[in-house]
């Protein structure tokens, strides 16, 4: 058996047991890297989680990009052309014909104004998916037409006072050559309920079928308003959008980005995330760093006696480092084992249980969002891993090859 793994495991738990003091720092340092440990993971996995699932509904709840011609409307048969023409596939998920209206809803309750999204029935279906709480998206009703349902957010319908089956009037406003508004009115019945979690689409949208709007203007079938663009992989940055999906677009084109609508604030909250995630792992290591320093320090001035015998007895310097860096490997595993122990149960139980919920209206998710990332568990513990034995190592050979016998025998 090694030498120095020997004498270390045979001297580190007695000496604790016998020394209050070098217990208690043996104690506190543990807990410093237990403790650093599990924030570290959780600090990770739930920053990347939050980033998910907010990204996730982003994604999904509404297209990235729009596009519009001046003063007149697309063909939808001509969108393939469209993304062959002006846009780069590469990025391109789906792109959908869409209109959008403002309109006045007024019931009982209160009178508001929305805006009315007419859709084609093979709008994003992951939407309905995900966000469609209640009903759907048509609601069959004897003799009624299912181009005349709509879907309202939870939050539209508690403050209008209307449910599934409810019948509504809408009132279209458009604005003619000179400004001056004009007002169409037409009946719906509620269908169905979404709930996105995201106050800027939920406080708005009334969803609805396309076909309401083209028969007021007296479009075809095939004519929207403008193309909604889902792209593949979300892009955070407004100038990369535009540089990476379009290839030439003319100047009777009008296009927005998730930037320039209301999400804008959203998106810059995500990034905010990664500041976090450094902010925190940067003070965790810090408080090791400091910890494992104080620790070295007192083990040794405790141990000092041990050193002064093994220098006495001819053991060269890089003997006593060795077995003062086993000595800390006893101490620093087990601490390893025990906060990742600790850290990825409690990740599992969030994960499957929801033990810990949230206000869905200031953090968007009704619960804390975990992602368990094994190369991020990884990471962190080959930081920590890292930060420790660089922290111990220098300062442990400098000493010991500073401290002479004669100086020990003086001091005991």
């Amino acid at each position: 058996m090694n030498f120095e793994w020997f004498f270390s495991k045979k001297t580190v738990w007695k000496d604790c047991s016998q020394n209050r003091t070098l217990r208690t720092i043996v104690i506190i340092t543990q807990t410093t890297i237990i403790f650093g440990l599990i924030i570290a993971i959780l600090t990770f996995s739930i920053g990347f989680g939050f980033k998910e699932i907010i990204k996730d509904k982003l994604l999904n709840v509404r297209g990235q990009v729009f596009v519009e011609k001046k003063n007149s409307a697309f063909s939808i048969k001509n969108r393939y052309f469209f993304e062959k023409k002006y846009l780069n596939s590469n990025y391109i998920k789906q792109i959908y014909g869409i209109v959008e209206n403002d309109i006045i809803i007024g019931t009982n309750n209160k009178t508001g104004r929305y805006i009315y999204k007419g859709l084609y029935e093979d709008y994003n279906p992951i939407f309905f998916k995900y966000f469609l709480v209640e009903g759907n998206f048509c609601y069959k009703k004897k003799n009624y037409d299912c181009n005349k349902n709509i879907i309202l957010s939870k939050k539209i319908s508690l403050s209008l006072g209307l449910n599934i089956g409810s019948n509504v009037k809408i009132d279209f406003l458009f604005f003619k050559g000179k400004g001056e508004p004009s007002i169409v009115s037409k009946k719906f019945i509620v269908s169905g309920l979404y709930e996105t979690g995201i106050p800027e689409f939920d406080d708005l949208y009334i969803i609805g079928n396309i076909k309401s709007i083209q028969q007021i203007y007296g479009w075809k079938e095939d004519l929207s308003e403008k193309f909604e663009i889902f792209v593949s992989s979300f892009l955070y940055n407004k100038e990369n959008i535009k540089k990476k999906i379009f290839k030439k677009i003319p100047h009777s084109f009008l296009i927005k980005t998730i930037y320039d609508q209301n999400s804008r604030d959203l998106t810059e909250w995500i990034n905010i995330f990664d500041t976090n995630i450094l902010v925190i792992s940067f003070i965790v290591f810090i408080s090791l760093v400091i910890n494992m320093i104080v620790f070295i320090l007192i083990l040794l001035l405790e141990r000092i006696r041990t050193i002064g015998i093994l220098k006495t007895l001819g053991a060269q310097n890089k003997v006593i480092h060795k077995i003062f860096l086993f000595y800390v490997l006893q101490i620093f595993i087990p601490s390893l084992i025990i906060g990742n122990t600790i850290g990825i149960t409690l990740l599992i139980l969030q994960k499957k249980f929801h033990l810990v919920s949230l206000n869905k209206i200031q953090y968007f998710v009704d619960f804390v969002p975990i992602c368990i990332n094994i190369s991020h568990i990884v990471i962190i513990n080959l930081a920590i891993s890292l930060i420790c034995f660089v922290t111990i190592f220098f300062p442990t050979l400098f000493i010991i090859n500073k401290i002479p016998i004669i100086k020990v025998v003086e001091f005991e």
